[in-house]
């Protein structure tokens, strides 16, 4: 079974560095999967403290804006737990629990809003999925936008002489 992560250690696990190597984006392209997807090769990281993280990327084929990318996190033990997931616009709403729980005024996003997912110590402790807590977001408006938020946002670092904003096909 699955420890919980506190706050402190998601928040200290997201914002460790994690290098990128150079051909990174060739990497991240999707490519053909059986079904109705496009799904990336995962790409596996070491942070700068011997954290093991794996960088995932999926892309419908249609609707084109109907994607996740997942930032995991592999334990000692082998346990992976989902940290960051920047989700493009799907089908349906997404339901906080908790928050729906306690009948407070975030507990919905509807339908077709790009939104983040964050892993979060409440969730675990009340038995919902780590990742279960989510948030609408403006911050980015396509699949190449998304990776770039999510590593600006979750301490990768790029190539020497890479531009900050580019995610996959960006500049």
């Amino acid at each position: 079974m699955p420890r919980i992560l506190s706050d402190a250690e998601i928040a200290m696990l997201v914002q460790e560095k994690k290098p990128l190597p150079s051909d990174w984006r060739s990497r991240m392209v999707p490519r053909p999967n059986q079904g109705d997807h496009l799904r990336s090769s995962a790409l596996d990281i070491v942070g700068e403290r011997s954290h093991a993280f794996r960088l995932i990327a999926r892309e419908n084929n249609l609707p084109l804006q109907d994607f996740s990318v997942i930032l995991l996190f592999t334990d000692s033990d082998g346990e992976t737990y989902v940290l960051r997931r920047n989700n493009g616009e799907h089908n349906s709403k997404h339901t906080n629990r908790w928050e729906k729980d306690r009948g407070l005024p975030n507990a919905v996003i509807e339908r077709r809003m790009f939104h983040r997912h964050f892993a979060t110590e409440r969730y675990q402790l009340s038995g919902y999925p780590i990742d279960g807590y989510a948030e609408a977001t403006t911050d980015y408006h396509d699949f190449s936008s998304a990776v770039g938020d999510l590593l600006a946002n979750c301490g990768f670092e790029r190539p020497i002489g890479e531009s900050p904003g580019a995610g996959v096909g960006g500049a």
